[in-house]
């Protein structure tokens, strides 16, 4: 039984090392792909690949849009075109840490029932997390992103989404740079339902093949999620629920904290949320910055019997 880590990052390499080592260290039979964005922080990709059956992919990153969806395809096909050999695929980013050790994981997956454990929800519902305007807004209406914003910049163009409110027909977004939206015929009906959840999940080899196959086939559909805001929070959902096949636990068996979110980010994690992380009962957590708070770290490395960086 072999799980496939693919962690896509962009910085704080220090911290991508300490996740890859804790991954290997404790599976040494894990592979894990590191998709790193060649316009982001260098990382040592010779002391990575020392670790164990480790790759590091360059990749174009992105925020918030298809090049999310880009990247993990690319490393599913890289793992057919190498015809290696994995039960499961879990996807993480850099800023991503064990909250169990990844051997207990291994051996949850290994007795595991479901095909994938993959948050999901249908958008348009009136008990979906998100809200029903923030679902249409995100994925029936066709984007062009304008121009990219400083932090302060969001902050004072948020001020322009009032126009949202007043009519159907244009959105403004100012989460991800600033977008303008036109309303869109779209690929969903009865049949084919948008759902959404978080992009981190842990699906089973079946389910990640799967949606390849069904991208490589649907060109449509990949039009339109080229368009979207936060594409990767919904294709997946939306390609294997509709498909009927497989058995998909809701939970993600991720930690994460967007109480206090900005612009879609979730807050950094701290030796203060310690004892949450730990009773949620989660896999992974995130996110976390070393060069904030590193202790969360060590603690969660004693916790996990692994020794310290």
């Amino acid at each position: 039984m072999r799980v496939c880590y693919h962690i896509q990052s962009h910085k704080l390499p220090d911290q991508v090392h300490r996740l890859v080592s804790r991954l290997t260290g404790s599976d040494p039979g894990c592979i894990v792909l590191v998709s790193h964005d060649a316009a982001g922080t260098p990382l040592d990709a010779d002391k990575l690949r020392a670790l164990g059956d480790v790759h590091v992919l360059a990749a174009t990153g992105g925020y918030g849009d298809y090049s999310h969806l880009d990247r993990y395809l690319e490393s599913v096909e890289w793992l057919r075109r190498h015809d290696v050999d994995f039960d499961w695929f879990t996807n993480l980013t850099g800023q991503d840490y064990p909250v169990v050790a990844p051997r207990e994981v291994s051996k949850f997956l290994q007795t595991s029932e479901a095909d994938g454990y993959l948050g999901n929800f249908p958008v348009l519902s009136p008990t979906s997390p998100w809200g029903v305007r923030r679902g249409r807004d995100r994925y029936y209406f066709r984007y062009r992103r304008v121009r990219e914003l400083t932090t302060r910049q969001r902050g004072v163009l948020r001020g322009l989404q009032v126009i949202n409110r007043a009519q159907p027909i244009v959105r403004v977004n100012a989460s991800y740079g600033l977008s303008v939206g036109l309303r869109t015929r779209t690929p969903y009906d009865d049949a084919f339902v948008c759902y959404g959840g978080s992009f981190f999940a842990t699906l089973r080899q079946e389910c990640v093949e799967f949606v390849a196959d069904y991208v490589a086939t649907h060109p449509e559909v990949v039009r339109h999620y080229r368009g979207v805001l936060a594409p990767e929070e919904s294709l997946l959902q939306t390609v294997l629920v509709n498909s009927g096949r497989f058995r998909l636990s809701g939970d993600c068996k991720r930690y994460f904290d967007f109480s206090q979110s900005a612009y879609n980010h979730p807050r950094t994690l701290t030796v203060d949320d310690l004892d949450a992380i730990v009773a949620s009962g989660d896999h992974f957590a995130r996110k976390f910055d070393a060069t904030v708070d590193s202790a969360v770290l060590d603690q969660l490395d004693a916790r996990m019997s692994l020794p310290q960086r």
